[in-house]
């Protein structure tokens, strides 16, 4: 199957947006990307790092000239950071250029899946489980409206290869 644009992962981190994206590039025969690898690859820096020393405003940009490159690559797969479609402009660049699919996973199953991974993520950074819980919760509550203007929304809680057969499905 070859595809006619990018397609983009778009949900909250710990949605499975990498391994899935990993997956159903290799199944599709396409390349794929994860924007926050990409960047930290251009920067030689992690985004903890990166957002630590210039802020979320520069990093933002960096996602942003992440779509410039993209323009000129054959359609792929591409894991979205978590709040990459959160900006204006990364949002019209997904609406022109991707088919969007958000990765819909329930507060309970994204606490399990990041409860261990709090030290190497930059909006977590260190949080106890209770208040991971309420960071989900408040988070998913901005974000959702976002999230659910891709242009479908598939039920991420089981497997990978659960997933993946949804999306094989669709596209």
């Amino acid at each position: 199957m070859s595809l006619q644009k990018h397609l983009c992962l778009l949900g909250f981190m710990g949605s499975g947006k990498s391994t899935l994206g990993k997956a159903l590039a290799q199944h599709l025969g396409v390349s794929w990307v994860d924007s926050d690898s990409w960047i930290e690859e251009k920067q030689g820096r992690s985004i903890t790092e990166i957002v630590s020393d210039k802020g979320w405003p520069v990093f933002r940009a960096m996602e942003r000239e992440f779509t410039f490159e993209m323009n000129e690559k054959a359609p792929m797969v591409i894991s979205c950071g978590g709040g990459f479609p959160l900006d204006d402009e990364n949002w019209q660049w997904i609406s022109n250029n991707c088919i969007s699919i958000y990765l819909l996973v329930d507060k309970d199953v994204l606490l399990n899946r990041l409860i261990d991974e709090t030290a190497s993520r930059p909006l977590l950074k260190d949080k106890p489980r209770a208040e991971l819980m309420q960071y989900i919760d408040e988070e998913l509550t901005k974000r959702a409206p976002v999230y659910t203007k891709a242009d479908w929304v598939i039920d991420a809680n089981g497997s990978i290869e659960e997933t993946l057969l949804k999306i094989m499905e669709l596209i």
